[in-house]
């Protein structure tokens, strides 16, 4: 079969139409083999340029140094500057050492005594297809190495009408030994920064062991940028990293210690109270995975006390508190979640080390799921959420919010306003005496404060000087919170309300700034965080407040859950088919397709046929999902035939998937086919599929239509999808075509 195919190809790039033969010399590239070389050696000189283009690539591809000479001839006499450029490229690929000279000339001219040019591109083009050349050339010296070109970069450089090729050149210069070396020194003595930030990058890419004197000097230049970048390729035991733990500038003490701090652990402790944010997140990123030697209590006491200003900071100084101290150092940060004097960033951020500590933090993330500010309580119900599926005990106290949550228990709405009327006061004059806040529970208090001094004592910048959380640290009761005014909607905001209502099906992200009533919010993202925990009382949960009559947000996100347990269990209860029936003829497409996909679970033997009528709605998404339900199902029956047909392209390839999946070589006459409809748009997508499932019968089909004389107009659609077959072969069947 791959002889038979090489030998055709061969001959097409031989005689074909210049599409053909371009695409023919890109598959002999992949088909490779003597046969394919000679046939793209040859059509190194095919009249046109596209084609010498793609015969230059595939023998890059093959890299068959018998090519060599033909491809340096290309190199130097064709006028194309896209072949030369394929050419040289294959020639620096293979390490063709006689290209190093005629490289070094490219480097600093057009070298026209040398080399053909097609002189009057510039002026149909508008661009000297030297510069590109030129880039080329520098970076294949610097793959060979070739300490005697490193004169001609240097001439490079210093040309002031030339194009820039700093960044490349210093790269290439890197990789020339001590020559290449010594020329990076001259220019970074030179005191350019722009140059020597370009320098810093190309020689910590380098493994030139000429550069460690200028590596060595880079860590005490004066730009922090410089000595950074200097220290990121040193040994993590080199001896000069210890004054860079020290050093002045922040970043600098940020990068050593997040290159290197794991292996000085001793020198930790003393910048666990660095002045620097940034550095603090990198020391507790280290002792998070590496505890051990951090658990005396000066350390534990000093990181405590880095719980302050820098969100992200205090985030993860919470994170190495947990690895230090494990769950019940939870209980600090629990006290401190829904107060809205705390700057949300931190708020938020302290989740994840609630996460790892469990069920401890379950009351606190509870309460604060009604909170007004969005991110926090959506926040908040997806750390619950992780929290119940990561407890192997079922049910769990998260599982349990999550589900009171599903049924608007949680979160209530707000108290409807009495309609009774009051009777008017009179006026006196006189203010009436506001009711005293009632005393706090002492008890309570200390309660609290025992559990932060045990774990950390909070603070935070910038609080309010009579704040709940200074209150709390002072031993002084909490001052009386006002109450939380009532949720009205105005005429905008039931607008958006109701466009929440209505979205078609569409792949969307939360957006934090919607406004939404906490308790609609609370329910509609319970009910699609459910979906991630599967047990069969959660599955009756979501079940029941499908049948509650849901406003379709809620009803859309149920559907999704319930999709999801089906997923993961392979079935869903039959009790589910009436009623979802029932939404396939709902006015939201969303819902539609949903319903399908919970059909597609339902165990009734019937279900096949239904799901097969499906693939005829009107709606072209549930005839996709039909189409991928009943590829589920293992049903590859006529529907899914028809669907190749299909007005909506979509449903076709996602039928020609399950075809190819489910029945192999069966399929591949209709693939091929498949394949050559609308303008061929899908024949790499099929090309792969045939390759996978079907490998002998699908190469042997297009290789038919590439021999069928009445169908040229679609032997381009029969040749990539070839190159896509070849390519893609499941490991198993890779021979089948050979």
């Amino acid at each position: 079969m791959k002889t038979n195919l090489t030998k055709r190809l061969g001959t097409l790039l031989k005689d074909g139409v210049d599409v053909h033969r371009c695409a023919a010399a890109r598959t002999l590239g992949i088909l490779q083999g003597p046969v394919a070389i000679a046939a793209l050696t040859g059509a190194l000189l095919d009249e046109d340029p596209d084609v010498r283009v793609d015969a230059a690539g595939a023998l890059a591809v093959i890299q068959d140094s018998d090519t060599a000479a033909k491809l340096m001839e290309s190199l130097i006499g064709d006028p194309e500057a896209d072949v030369k450029m394929a050419a040289l490229t294959a020639l620096v690929d293979m390490r063709y050492a006689p290209v190093v000279d005629l490289l070094r000339a490219l480097v600093v001219s057009r070298a026209e005594d040398q080399i053909a040019w097609d002189e009057s591109a510039f002026y149909t083009d508008g661009w000297d297809a030297w510069d590109d050349i030129q880039l080329a050339a520098i970076r294949g010296l610097g793959e060979f190495g070739t300490q005697e070109a490193v004169d001609d970069i240097l001439k490079a450089l210093a040309d002031e009408m030339g194009q820039d090729v700093s960044e490349t050149a210093f790269q290439a210069l890197a990789q020339m030994g001590i020559a290449g070396a010594g020329a990076l020194q001259a220019i970074y003595e030179s005191g350019d920064a722009r140059l020597n930030r370009r320098i810093a990058h190309a020689v910590g890419q380098a493994q030139n062991c000429h550069l460690d004197a200028l590596r060595a000097e880079m860590l005490h230049d004066k730009a922090p940028l410089i000595r950074a970048l200097a220290l990121e390729n040193l040994a993590s035991d080199d001896a000069r990293l210890t004054n860079m733990f020290i050093d002045e500038d922040a970043g600098v003490r940020a990068a050593v210690m997040r290159h290197h701090g794991a292996a000085h652990l001793h020198l930790l402790h003393g910048m666990i109270g660095d002045m620097a944010p940034e550095v603090r997140i990198e020391v507790f990123k280290i002792i998070a995975a590496k505890p051990k030697p951090f658990t005396n209590k000066e350390d534990v006491k000093a990181i405590q006390s880095t719980v302050k200003g820098d969100p992200d900071a205090a985030r993860h100084a919470a994170l190495a508190l947990f690895a230090l101290k494990g769950p019940k150092v939870a209980k600090g940060f629990t006290h401190v979640l829904g107060k809205p004097d705390i700057p949300r960033e931190f708020r938020i951020g302290i989740l994840e080390t609630l996460e790892k500590a469990g069920e401890i933090a379950v009351p606190a993330l509870l309460e604060v799921a009604g909170d007004t500010d969005r991110q926090l309580r959506l926040a908040s119900l997806t750390t619950l959420a992780n929290i119940a599926v990561n407890d192997p005990v079922w049910p769990n106290d998260a599982g349990r919010g999550l589900l009171l949550a599903l049924k608007g228990e949680l979160v209530l709405p707000p108290e409807e306003p009495e309609t009774d009327e009051i009777e008017p006061e009179i006026e006196t004059g006189i203010e009436p005496e506001s009711e005293p806040d009632p005393e706090p529970d002492q008890a309570e208090l200390d309660e609290i404060n025992r559990e932060i001094e045990e774990s950390l004592p909070l603070v935070v910048e910038d609080a309010a000087p009579g704040s709940t959380l200074r209150a709390i640290m002072a031993n002084a009761p909490d001052m009386s919170a006002p109450e939380p005014q009532e949720i009205v909607l105005d005429a905008t905001q039931e607008r958006l309300l109701k466009m929440t209502n209505t979205r078609g099906f569409a792949k969307r992200k939360v957006s934090w700034a919607t406004e939404l009533a906490p308790f609609l919010d609370v329910r509609r993202f319970s009910a699609r965080l459910l979906g991630q925990i599967v047990h069969s009382d959660v599955t009756q949960a979501l079940i029941g407040a499908m049948q509650s009559d849901p406003d379709t947000e809620l009803l859309e996100a149920v559907l999704f859950s319930l999709s999801e347990h089906g997923r993961i269990r392979g079935q869903l209860p039959g009790v589910l088919r009436e009623q979802t029936e029932t939404l396939l003829c709902s006015g939201v497409s969303e819902i539609r397709v949903m319903a399908t996909r919970i059909l597609g679970f339902m165990p009734d033997d019937d279900i096949d046929a239904m799901l097969a009528g499906l693939v005829s709605h009107e709606d072209q998404l549930v005839r996709v999902e039909a189409i991928r339900a009943l590829d589920r199902r293992d049903v590859a029956d006529d529907a899914l035939y028809t669907a190749l047909n299909d007005d909506y392209l979509g449903a076709g390839i996602v039928a020609a998937g399950a075809l190819a999946r489910i029945t192999g070589d069966k399929a591949a006459a209709a693939l091929v086919d498949f394949a050559t409809r609308n303008d061929g748009i899908y024949r790499r997508e099929i090309g792969r599929l045939l390759g996978q499932y079907a490998p002998q019968e699908g190469a042997a089909r297009l290789l038919d239509l590439l021999e069928d004389q009445t169908r040229k107009i679609e032997w381009l659609v029969a040749i990539d999808a070839l190159a896509e077959l070849f390519q893609h072969q499941a490991l198993d069947r890779e021979l089948m075509v050979a």
